[in-house]
């Protein structure tokens, strides 16, 4: 018969073997940064209610034990897996990203390779699913010598692993071995551990009621805690204003192009769109750019060069979604009935309606989360993936050598229409000829990428080159851009398609043709591109969007930004720029920032109203259909 002082004693042992592995799981977490790597008063309330349930169902019956150290045990795995994604990759697992994640497995072969690679940085974390999971079997096997014993490893375990004062870490290892050992001691009766634990749980109310009544501001008493998001929906809904209107600033609405003076001064050009996977502002002319391009070398006349030219989503399938349409959208699957579905592409028809050939060529594979669709509803007369370039020798984006004749031939008669994308540069990035392109130094994964933009560099301009010898390029519309950005632990985020910071968000951009005279834009976005194209082509068309042709000088300054990983209802990120300031609302750390763009930095300064940047980023979120449920 269970008494209330051996349930007592008995979830002491386990909740004090449970612990370490917390611990060690948060410090696991924080190695992406700007998480705390201690536990919170939060996190001790849910691993006291799991100790004392669990303890409580396995003496309740056969059935409820082998249910609950199944459940506990599915959910420690799932717990740690969420701590080794956030690690890689930026995201979290939840209801909604569990569906996404095995939805979204073919795309995640690309990386799964590199997820292990985090058990590097932290070795003790192989341990944690494993520990949790022998934990919850000799509880409910009532076990507690065996239990008792574990956790006292786990606690010198943790005491040598935990980011501390060697002082701290003694005195944890102690405290702890002596807290989970107190059954195996001769003389220590069992009640002596129902006090403790009785004890801990008063400490604990106490300490609840201080922090509701008090509010207080420390770290232990504010962080929450990230155990029970796997079950939690997490949905966020606009605050609303006072006088039920949006605040300003906000995306203006969408709006038919207008013409320039412009207008029809390149008519009848081609067009080459490259827009190389993942390039941030990481090449000259930019400020502290470290690559020099020889691709750029193309734009030194008659150049526009966009001071600060913005993705609006950084990811390369939402990106190229919105490039096409004009539109917001975060459509990951490209279905009608995806979240965040957006508007129809229009302006490759009206392209084609002027007598253009329209081609798409990618070395990577178009068949990634269904990307083939998008391409597919856009509407090119021909799309290449990297399953209908042939290699002949060649590999990685090499082997868009071996389609400049296969472009040539089907571009020879009539204006055409290319969208250029490469591979390489993409995460985990790649480069061939590695005694050529080594330039950047170091085993970083910066140094690596910035050797395969590089690389990558070469490979378009000699495509260009061997293009020309084939197909008469004097009158043609060359642009170079960036799909996205791509970051290296700034704030936290490395990769992309996670976050709005601007390493993610700006990307070059530059346009040249023979009959343009140089210019430098202030400011300009991936909406208006085609916006421009149709504009110096003289193509007439009633496309409406957030984009205007960039030979017009007098445009809003005024952009608003989402991730295209997900947290809820919403994306995980979203910002908004006007003029110079930078509004960001991330919800994964449920954080509000607030910058200005001075001296050619972005400058974090104090958020003054937080309730009403959430507001005004609440209201941009629900005019641009990027929430998609009602709350």
């Amino acid at each position: 018969m269970l008494t209330i002082t051996n349930l007592l004693s008995q979830s002491l042992v386990l909740f004090g073997a449970l612990l370490p592995l917390l611990l060690l799981n948060k410090q696991l977490r924080a190695k992406r940064g700007a998480l705390s790597k201690a536990a919170s008063l939060a996190d001790i309330n849910w691993l006291l209610l799991v100790s004392v349930g669990h303890v409580a169902l396995c003496h309740f019956s056969g059935i409820t034990a082998i249910v609950s150290t199944a459940l506990l045990s599915l959910y420690a795995v799932l717990i740690w897996l969420d701590a080794m994604l956030f690690v890689q990759y930026r995201i979290e697992v939840n209801r909604e990203t569990i569906m996404w994640f095995f939805k979204g497995t073919k795309g995640l072969m690309k990386g799964i390779p590199h997820l292990l690679e985090v058990l590097k940085r932290f070795k003790p974390a192989v341990l944690i699913p494993f520990m949790a999971i022998a934990c919850f079997i000799f509880a409910a096997m009532q076990m507690w010598a065996v239990t008792a014993c574990l956790g006292g490893i786990l606690w010198l375990l943790c005491g040598s692993f935990i980011e501390t004062g060697a002082k701290s870490r003694m005195i944890w290892a102690c405290i702890g071995g002596l807290l989970v050992s107190l059954p195996l001691i001769p003389g220590i009766p069992v009640g002596a551990n129902g006090i403790i634990m009785l004890a801990v749980i008063l400490a604990v109310l106490t300490l609840n009621g201080y922090a509701t009544v008090a509010k207080a501001k420390a770290e232990f008493f504010t962080t929450p805690s990230l155990l029970p998001n796997i079950l939690l929906s997490d949905n966020f809904s606009a605050p609303d204003t006072a006088d039920g209107e949006p605040l300003r600033p906000y995306v203006p609405a969408i709006k038919p192009t207008q013409k320039s003076e412009l207008f029809g001064h390149c008519k009848g050009a081609n067009v080459i769109l490259i827009t190389m996977e993942s390039l941030g502002c990481y090449v000259q002319p930019y400020d502290d750019a470290p690559v020099q391009s020889s691709l750029v070398k193309r734009f030194n006349a008659n150049r526009w060069l966009s001071s600060q030219h913005f993705s609006l989503c950084p990811n390369t399938t939402v990106s190229t979604n919105q490039m096409y349409t004009g539109l917001y959208s975060n459509n990951p699957y490209n279905k009608p009935d995806s979240a965040y579905y957006g508007g129809e592409p229009r302006y490759i028809k009206a392209l084609q309606q002027a007598g253009y050939h329209t081609l798409f060529l990618d070395s990577a594979n178009t068949g990634l989360y269904d990307y083939w669709k998008l391409l597919e509803r856009i509407g090119f007369d021909q799309v290449w993936g990297t399953d209908d370039i042939p290699a002949n020798g060649l590999t990685a984006d090499y082997r868009l050598w071996n389609m400049v004749d296969e472009v040539a031939r089907q571009v020879s008669d009539k204006p055409f229409f290319l969208h250029l994308i490469n591979d390489q540069t993409h995460m985990p990035y790649e480069v061939v000829d590695k005694q050529r392109f080594n330039q950047h130094q170091g085993s970083s994964q910066k140094a690596l990428y910035l050797n395969a933009v590089e690389e990558v560099d070469f490979i378009i301009d000699e495509f260009l080159n061997r293009l020309a010898e084939k197909v008469d390029l004097s009158d043609t519309l060359v642009v170079f851009t960036g799909d996205h950005g791509e970051s290296f632990g700034e704030y936290g985020y490395s990769f992309h398609s996670n976050s709005v910071i601007p390493e993610q968000t700006q990307v070059p951009f530059m346009l040249t043709h023979p009959k343009l005279e140089s210019k430098t834009i202030s400011h300009s976005s991936h909406f208006d591109l085609f916006p421009t194209f149709l504009d110096l082509l003289g193509i007439n068309h009633d496309i409406a969007g957030h984009g205007q042709s960039l030979a017009l000088d007098d445009r809003d300054k005024c952009y608003f930004f989402h991730s295209a990983t997900l947290k809820g209802n919403t994306p995980a990120n979203f910002s908004l720029l006007y003029e110079n300031d930078l509004y960001w609302f991330d919800r994964l750390f449920n954080q509000i920032y607030q910058f200005k763009f001075e001296q050619g930095r972005w400058l974090s300064q104090p958020v003054k109203d937080k309730q009403w940047v959430a507001t005004m980023l609440g209201h941009n979120l629900l005019s641009k259909g990027l929430i998609t449920t009602e709350q």
